[in-house]
């Protein structure tokens, strides 16, 4: 007998309109946006703890959602530590306490160092607080570890950890602990490279966070970023934040003139653009602006950006609101697809 056979592939999607799931006036939500699918996937930010790299590195990345800090002390023994060891951190090692102080006049000297605390806002995984993992178990220092904030107002502290991260035959071991604790527990995380990251929430142990590598294009996030208020770079914690992913993805931004606008922009106009050099932050808080009529952020409606993914498709977006009925949390976006990939 004949037989026929069908298979399905999902279709391109050649334009849409979002509102970003953001959760809200208190960001409860990172939403990955993927263009081609005209999909996004909201996760709440307080579901993950840290990310494990699946590379052929060894690197681990903070939860920048919730403003985690940490900080590296020259200890590899988790039960040694306690209370003692976080003495003076408790009133440096956090978003507000920097921003408290990089207000008076002087700021103390230790401010100059708190840009060490995050990991570099580029996404940049040489540039990690947690050093490379060392294949020598010794080698691999205990950090501290500021969970940051929840979500609510006000917002929940999510309280302090210690950990320690060793490699094991598939990946890494966890070791984390509340600071006083005299023992500590371990979680095993495998690399599966499906996926950049794999995630860990101290208390529920491995999490799917992000989607598969190449399956998001941009992300919305609360974001922990660096700033200069005039006396060097210092850590500083931003709402509505885009972030491109690092794996394929690049993006440019196109100032609209009488000439170019996002109406009329074509494949055509693709050959005059350069890309230049890429980071997760090459879109970030650009398309808003800090200061707008009534005092607070602004959409900024003289720009849109063209964005080519991993499958080569390039399209032009634009934020056409920065809130929804007001409220924070959930901006809107209109893109269209210019040239598919091959």
């Amino acid at each position: 007998q004949a037989q026929l056979t069908l298979s399905f592939g999902e279709i391109l999607a050649t334009a849409g309109q979002m509102e970003i799931n953001g959760g809200g006036a208190t960001y409860g939500n990172k939403v990955f946006i993927d263009l081609s699918r005209n999909r996004q996937t909201a996760i709440a930010r307080t579901s993950w703890d840290l990310g494990f790299y699946t590379g052929d590195d060894f690197r681990v990345i903070l939860n920048a959602s919730n403003g985690m800090m940490a900080y590296a002390l020259d200890k590899t023994d988790l039960t040694t530590v306690t209370n003692a060891d976080t003495a003076l951190l408790r009133n440096r090692l956090s978003y507000d306490a920097v921003f408290a102080e990089i207000n008076t006049s002087p700021p103390p000297a230790w401010t100059t160092e708190a840009y060490k605390w995050i990991d570099d806002p580029s996404g940049d995984l040489t540039k990690t607080v947690i050093a490379s993992v060392s294949a020598t178990a010794s080698e691999n220092k205990v950090y501290i570890i500021n969970r940051g904030n929840g979500v609510g107002v006000p917002a929940p502290a999510l309280g302090w950890k210690k950990i320690r991260v060793i490699r094991n035959a598939s990946g890494y071991t966890l070791q984390h602990a509340d600071i006083n604790s005299s023992t500590f527990s371990e979680i095993q995380i495998t690399k599966n490279p499906t996926f950049e990251f794999n995630y860990v929430n101290f208390n529920t142990g491995t999490v799917l966070v992000e989607p598969a590598r190449t399956s998001w294009d941009i992300a919305w996030s609360h974001f922990g970023n660096l700033v200069n208020f005039g006396a060097g770079l210092v850590p500083y914690y931003y709402p509505d934040i885009i972030l491109q992913n690092r794996v394929g993805v690049e993006t440019v931004r196109v100032l609209t003139t009488s000439e170019v606008t996002y109406e009329n922009f074509s494949e055509a106009n693709l050959e005059a653009l350069v890309f230049g050099d890429q980071s997760q932050l090459r879109i970030g808080i650009d398309w808003r602006s800090s200061g707008g009529p009534s005092g607070g952020p602004a959409l900024r409606t003289d720009r849109f950006y063209v964005i080519k993914d991993a499958d080569g498709n390039y399209y032009k977006l634009k934020f056409t609101a920065l809130t929804t009925n007001g409220e924070r949390g959930r901006p809107q976006i209109t893109y269209a697809l210019i040239k598919r990939g091959v």
